[in-house]
């Protein structure tokens, strides 16, 4: 199990699991009209950067937001790291919200990103006294370092024909595929570059799905599985608790089964 921190405690969550938490302040536990700051989170997709991402919130907030109008949208830095700051102001009835926002990309687990986004929101103006308050909780932020370790990586022969597992993160659904050629010929890539699935070997190592080394920069880019360290991504013990079936083996056609058989090929 992942170990997830929170402020008063903390929890262990299979890989499955997304962040999709939210964490809200505010200056005024009685007043709701005074200037809050909210971190949110969602998955990036695995070919976004920064501009995508800031262009595609602008869009959804045109679309969802009334009288939505954006004053600014600029390239900033967040302890060091690249973002980019969006300003601009929308109405909600009768009153004009105000919110500037910092969108970040960081990575996440099994070779993932997620978009983090800092919103400083409050009614009428955002005034100076409101954008001192804002960017100095700004400047304050220091993200974490990640730990590395000394595992080195490596693509799996696309000629093997040892077990293999993705767990379907949308159906909850364990596929066994007798070869990896069979895996490959299955999942939807786009899928897999997206997160969309978990895999695993047949002692239930972790996997990851990433590009290939070219030859040329010409040449087309084909992707493999990889093999991915232990300490960035949990066993698959962990996540047979959400499945929801087993589908592709007559043999191991349940959770229990599945269990046993990455057991004798660990202790084997």
């Amino acid at each position: 199990m992942s170990i997830y921190k929170i402020q008063e405690a903390s929890l262990e969550l299979p890989d499955i699991f997304k962040d999709r938490t939210m964490n809200l302040f505010t200056l005024s536990e009685n007043n709701a009209s005074e200037f809050t700051f909210v971190v949110s989170r969602a998955t990036a997709n695995f070919d976004d950067n920064l501009q995508s991402v800031a262009s595609r919130l602008i869009k959804e907030m045109d679309v969802t937001l009334q009288s939505f109008s954006l004053e600014s949208s600029q390239s900033v830095l967040i302890d060091g790291k690249p973002a980019m700051e969006i300003f601009y102001h929308f109405k909600n009835g009768s009153a004009v919200i105000w919110q500037k926002q910092s969108v970040i990309l960081m990575n996440d687990k099994q070779q993932s990103r997620k978009i983090v986004c800092f919103i400083g929101t409050c009614p009428d103006k955002f005034d100076e006294y409101y954008q001192k308050q804002y960017h100095a909780i700004i400047a304050s932020i220091r993200f974490r370092q990640e730990e590395t370790d000394d595992f080195v990586s490596e693509a799996l022969p696309a000629a093997s024909e040892e077990v293999h597992f993705a767990l379907d993160c949308d159906s909850k659904e364990l596929f066994v595929f007798e070869t990896l050629n069979s895996l490959y010929q299955y999942i939807d890539l786009q899928r897999a570059l997206n997160g969309g699935y978990l895999f695993y070997d047949a002692s239930g190592n972790p996997l990851h799905i990433s590009a290939l080394p070219k030859a040329t920069e010409h040449d087309v880019t084909r992707y493999a599985l990889w093999t991915t360290s232990p300490e960035k991504a949990q066993h698959m013990s962990s996540v047979l608790l959400v499945c929801r079936a087993v589908k592709g083996s007559t043999m191991l056609n349940t959770t229990e089964a599945v269990a046993e058989f990455i057991k004798a090929n660990r202790d084997g």
